[in-house]
């Protein structure tokens, strides 16, 4: 078996990916959180995906996802594991940590995975958090009053706030922000207003069939008074005029404001993904 490390991705290796993903579902009913957005938009000079293949046949998939941190996900077709492909890969993408000197990185798990639940054991991996994966998939969206907000869409020039709001509402040091994830996020991302004022942000993205929410804040002073709900069934319904089969977001499984706000917007647990911290070096 031959392992590729890719400088951006080729249409034809998307569609491998994809085609190994319907494999993987249908034999595990898995959700597993492959980051399409960012796929379709790998910088060509910047190695981020490994690939492994049996002569021209894709059997194995790791992609680094560098967000505040650098996360790390994949999969391998049900009828090449337990031969040390993910195994292999993973080395090959420690290496790469290690050579950009990432301090951050975490290995993402779906918790009902048994196999990869067995990986991260085998590792000794320092176990660091865990979200709630919702998923939105009624017909309607719920209506909530205030007839003054509104979602006004990033543009290139409002890269500095959007900054700003990642700082004060997720605590994110300036160090730790990625230059290339607001490059490529701000025209997917939507300032909340209200009368003029900025309240909050909230980002969506399609992939296929599915919409997704990210990045989504209220600023402290200006929560508790349904702003968020009101922002948020106003990104449910752009998603859904786009033909969208369901909306899915991700919330930390002990923010239990967040949560409560999102299931009274209609959104229902679909999944866990746990997180783990890893060493870069071996």
């Amino acid at each position: 078996m031959d392992q590729l490390r890719a400088r951006g991705l080729s249409e034809q290796q998307r569609r491998e990916i994809r085609e190994l993903e319907t494999v993987c579902a249908k034999h595990s009913p898995l959700n597993m959180k492959l980051n399409w957005d960012m796929l379709e938009k790998r910088p060509p000079a910047e190695v981020n995906d490994f690939l492994c293949y049996d002569s021209s046949k894709l059997v194995g998939f790791l992609g680094l996802y560098d967000l505040k941190k650098i996360e790390i996900t994949g999969m391998v077709h049900p009828d090449y594991r337990r031969r040390g492909v993910f195994r292999g890969l993973f080395a090959a993408a420690r290496r790469e940590c290690a050579a950009r000197k990432a301090e951050n990185v975490l290995l993402v798990v779906e918790r009902s995975s048994d196999s990869g639940v067995a990986f991260v054991k085998s590792l000794g991996a320092c176990y660091a958090a865990s979200e709630y994966r919702l998923r939105f998939a009624q017909a309607a969206v719920p209506d909530f009053p205030d007839d003054h907000i509104r979602l006004r869409k990033a543009e290139r020039n409002d890269i500095p706030e959007l900054k700003r709001l990642d700082q004060l509402c997720f605590d994110l040091p300036e160090e730790e922000m990625n230059p290339e994830h607001y490059q490529s996020t701000f025209d997917t991302t939507y300032f909340i207003e209200r009368d003029g004022k900025t309240l909050g942000k909230i980002g969506t993205v399609m992939d296929a069939d599915d919409g997704y929410v990210f990045g989504f804040c209220i600023l402290s002073e200006q929560r508790r008074r349904g702003y968020g709900r009101k922002a948020l069934s106003l990104a449910l319904v752009k998603l859904l005029s786009q033909n969208t089969k369901a909306v899915i977001l991700e919330v930390e499984i002990n923010n239990e404001n967040a949560l409560m706000l999102y299931k009274s917007c209609g959104f229902r647990e679909n999944t866990i993904d746990d997180y783990y911290k890893l060493a870069v070096k071996e």
